[in-house]
């Protein structure tokens, strides 16, 4: 597990959302040779979080380049040309449907999913966007359908757990040791 998608997550979990980190997808060998990739490993999904209440089911892509350049909006146009190996669910609509139908049926079948079909949303969490490029990347994301979560919105949302009750949790503690003492 990354760090960084623990912190993610327990962004959503605070909004209502259960969460999984580093769900496997199950794809079939068709699926696989559909997606001209018979040999695929099971693509792995960041976060899968789901509100039962709204029945929304968000697929998240956890991106924290916080000691690089950051997010680069050229990542998300297919431009950069590793852009479709970091960013495959962004780039690729067809690896995107199957993981998405692939995801729903075995939630289900799992026992984790149940009712009408969920609304499916993409999100990109960054904990660094380069330089001049946040615009950029949120109307790229939101042209998508993606929402995006900037480095301050995750910040923003972190700092509140300073004001809940005590949790016996890593990112709580630290963050009312760091909000209360800065």
């Amino acid at each position: 597990m990354d760090a960084f998608e623990i912190i993610a997550a327990r962004f959503f979990e605070v909004k209502g959302y259960w969460t999984r980190i580093g769900v496997k997808v199950e794809l079939t060998k068709e699926e696989k040779a559909a997606l001209n990739n018979a040999s695929m490993p099971r693509p792995e999904i960041d976060i899968v979080a789901w509100r039962p209440g709204s029945n929304e089911l968000l697929i998240i892509e956890c991106k924290s380049y916080l000691d690089s350049t950051g997010v680069r909006v050229e990542l998300l146009h297919g431009q950069d040309a590793t852009a479709n190996d970091k960013l495959k669910l962004f780039n690729r609509a067809p690896l995107r449907e199957a993981i998405t139908r692939a995801l729903v049926q075995q939630l289900r079948k799992d026992g984790l999913l149940t009712g009408n079909e969920p609304r499916v949303q993409f999100v990109l969490v960054a904990g660094k966007i380069y330089s001049d490029h946040e615009q950029r990347v949120r109307t790229a994301c939101e042209g998508a359908g993606w929402k995006l979560i900037t480095p301050r919105e995750l910040a923003d949302g972190i700092r509140k757990f300073a004001d809940r009750g005590y949790e016996n949790d890593v990112i709580t503690i630290v963050t009312k040791l760091l909000e209360r003492n800065h």
